[in-house]
């Protein structure tokens, strides 16, 4: 993984306009600040090689790089005499014997004369890689120890070689191949580089200079193929954003920098699975979509499991099928992103080469378990939970949704695999820390700038810091018994009462359904109020009506009292809520699990970090697609998720990557590998959820037969809670905000909190 970044700038042709010389020369002082500048930004996410520059000169032509934007487009005219290119990459070292520096200057091969200057910048990976033709080719696999060995009979080429070696071998035959058949044919070549990173399986982006082949004397048009081609992988899982901060001036990085020349910043997402192509000379951007590579087994799984036709309804046996085949290629995708692991700085037995960002939910414990599998027996895994609290209203970190259930996983994980070194590190951030970063985050989740970006954020830059104090497994055990014995953890409940840690509702099977899965049961269980779809629960609230219209319903009861009323047993957790009267006093496991005194802060070595990103996109894992299911059936679900996959890109992606890199450590998604989004997107969603069946049962019913499958059980029936809710950032940072949660909206624009200064201060 590295920090790749591109700073193009022209000056203009007439020496004898004043005005002309002075643009020149504030263009060379900007390009000179914001060469530092991207250097800067990059270093990072590569701290094993430091930032490295390549430069490129040359003389443009007539030119419509005035209006060219870095996504394709342009239009103008405008003259360009001079341009001046620089590659920048710093390198986190993750495959290979030894970390390849970058920009990586190659030749290739053109009219039998080996004089054609390239550079290549790659940020990512490549588990696997198409060898040969699209129809024919064979896939060559980079992450199984004993499928590829080189001719001498060392190691496979995935554990000796550099994978940023393997794609300039494969942009360079492909180039060299076009070249022979095609010399000079822009298109030709455009198609070349898109055909050659369409081939590989991965998540990467990538920047690549290809200097002309032919350069004529006296023709000014003999460098019209000196270009740079730019793209991400087809899901958008590196970063790479695009600017134009003045005229003259292409910026391409991982992450955005500070223009202070310039009031515009302009970054934007570049979309994915698309190769562009910009003409350095002139400034003209064409783009090509990549190929994809079609794993043929994907279709001979599917058509094994699901009858033809498909059934109105599947049977026990089907589901099951279904559940072993994402097994099956889930258990690839993490052995692909954990294999050949590189091994900590300190070679300490007791530090982990591999970390899961672990919430304790079914997404991460899956993953830990399924990594459990291929990293070596004696290495550890690092589960990495990240909480956080407020001093100034004297909250605790440990009363976090995430921190409880994460714990109560953690116990079930060390007694299901006790030879495995699971090490827990609870990461407990201060509201305080927050503040004094919130500038740095904020710059890292450009072109987004939401509320809920950025708590989302900065619970993943946390958590990838891996900053904490370890909980042993003494400590959580007797925590749980803890828990257990005030009634905070009633596994078999329907809803526990501890009201941050919710297990699945029990609900009556219902067999009769309509053909869109609509149960007659459901038209009862709809909140009582008005133009309201929301379920509301069946065992207890006085109103009949879902928590949000329960508590507009106690609104007028609370003014009459002139207090707060709270007279719904389930969704008041106060009194009202327990037989014996007394109120449930919510226990802290920072007494017991992160007492300093009992607990050194360590933080986490581990280079690769697994995301659970992209499973509840894909498995209808949030509360909105049991809405959208109310609405509209399993026909409005089916579109909602198709389009949520294809937004993970400018949602999540980039800002996720971008945050979690920025401790030279690279973020890997197992849930969103090639063939395991290929074989869910053909998968019937039927098989996916159920959402006749209540949250933590209906949603994301498949893994929960995969986590069963493996062996844990109790995370199983956990309901979902979306990160900044089960971390408790979106709590102390909305209350700092807008005053409380209830009065926050996600989608606005995130707003400077007003104990900042007096945080930097102290």
């Amino acid at each position: 993984m590295c920090g790749i970044g591109l700073l193009l700038t022209y000056s203009t042709a007439s020496d004898t306009d004043n005005s002309s010389t002075i643009h020149n020369a504030l263009h060379r002082d900007v390009y000179q600040s914001w060469n530092e500048s991207l250097s800067k930004a990059l270093a990072s996410r590569g701290p094993d090689v430091p930032c490295q520059q390549c430069q490129f000169d040359g003389r443009g032509c007539n030119s419509s790089a005035d209006n060219a934007t870095a996504d394709g487009g342009g239009g103008g005219d405008g003259w360009r005499d001079e341009w001046s290119l620089t590659l920048h990459a710093s390198v986190l070292h993750m495959r290979g014997l030894e970390a390849q520096k970058q920009p990586l200057v190659f030749s290739v091969l053109s009219d039998g004369v080996d004089n054609n200057d390239c550079a290549l910048c790659w940020n990512g990976e490549c588990y696997t890689y198409q060898n040969g033709d699209e129809d024919d080719g064979t896939i060559v696999e980079l992450s199984v120890e004993d499928n590829t060995s080189s001719t001498d009979g060392s190691k496979d080429e995935a554990a000796n070689t550099s994978d940023t070696l393997l794609v300039k071998r494969l942009i360079s035959e492909s180039i060299t191949t076009s070249r022979q058949s095609n010399f000079n044919d822009a298109t030709s070549e455009h198609e070349a580089v898109a055909n050659a990173i369409g081939r590989i399986h991965g998540e990467f982006s990538f920047l690549l200079f290809v200097r002309s082949s032919t350069q004529l004397e006296g023709d000014e048009h003999s460098r019209q193929q000196e270009c740079v081609y730019y793209g991400r992988d087809c899901l958008g899982r590196r970063s790479l954003l695009g600017n134009r901060p003045l005229d003259g001036v292409v910026v391409l990085s991982s992450v955005a920098l500070e223009m202070d020349s310039c009031s515009d910043i302009g970054w934007e997402e570049l979309p994915p699975g698309i190769v562009y192509r910009m003409n350095v000379c002139t400034g003209e951007v064409t783009s090509m979509a990549m190929p994809r590579v079609v794993n043929n087994d994907i279709g001979t799984m599917i058509s094994s499991i699901v009858p033809t036709p498909s059934p109105s309804e599947y049977n026990r046996n089907t589901m099951d099928n279904a559940a072993k085949g994402l097994l099956q290629l889930l258990d690839k995708a993490i052995q692909r992103r954990v294999m050949h692991s590189p091994l900590p700085k300190s070679q300490s037995s007791s530090d982990a080469s591999v970390a899961v960002l672990f919430s304790g939910g079914i997404d991460s414990v899956v993953l830990a378990a399924l990594c459990h599998r291929h990293v070596p027996p004696h290495q550890t895994i690092d589960l990495i939970n990240v909480s956080f609290y407020d001093k100034v209203n004297h909250s605790t970190t440990s009363a976090s949704p995430d921190r409880l259930a994460a714990i109560h996983s953690y116990n079930e994980m060390t007694e299901r695999w006790p030879e495995r070194k699971w090490r827990f590190t609870a990461v407990d951030v201060a509201y305080e820390e927050v503040l004094r970063v919130e500038k740095h985050l904020l710059l890292l989740i450009r072109p987004l700038d939401s509320t809920m970006d950025f708590n989302i954020a900065t619970a993943f830059w946390f958590a990838a810091r891996g900053k904490g104090k370890i909980v042993r497994r003494e400590e959580a055990k007797q925590l749980v018994v803890e828990l257990e014995s005030q009634g905070g953890m009633q596994g078999d409940t329907s809803f526990s009462r501890e009201p941050l840690l919710r297990f699945a509702k029990k609900q009556h099977s219902d067999t009769s359904k309509d053909k869109e899965g609509h149960s007659p049961k459901q038209s009862r269980q709809t909140c009582i109020r008005e133009g309201c779809t929301r379920p509301a629960p069946s065992d207890g609230c006085v109103f009949n009506a879902c928590k949000f219209c329960c508590g507009k319903l106690q609104g007028p009861i609370s003014k009459f009292l002139g207090k707060s009323a709270r007279c719904c047993p389930v969704h008041n957790h106060d009194e009202a809520a327990t037989p014996s009267g007394k109120k449930k006093i919510r226990h802290s496991p920072s007494t017991v699990a992160t007492d300093p005194s009992i607990n050194a802060i360590t933080t986490s070595a581990a280079k690769i970090l697994l995301s659970g990103v992209g499973a509840d996109e894909q498995m209808a894992g949030y509360g909105r697609h049991r809405s959208t299911f109310l609405r509209g059936g399993y026909t409005a679900l089916k579109g909602e998720l198709r389009m949520e996959v294809r937004r993970l890109w400018t949602r999540n992606l980039g800002r996720d990557d971008r945050c979690l890199s920025d401790h030279g450590k690279e973020a890997r998604f197992p849930y969103l590998d090639e063939d395991v989004v290929a074989y869910l997107e053909a998968l019937p969603l039927e098989l996916k959820c159920d959402m006749n069946q209540p949250q933590g049962i209906g949603d994301k019913l498949i893994l929960r037969s995969v986590a069963k499958m493996i062996g844990v059980h109790e995370c199983s029936s956990l309901v979902k809670r979306a990160i900044q809710f089960g971390s408790r950032i979106a709590k102390v940072s909305d209350k700092s905000r807008f005053g409380s949660q209830r009065q926050a909206t996600g989608q606005a624009k995130h707003i400077t909190s007003n104990l900042r200064d007096d945080c930097l201060r102290s």
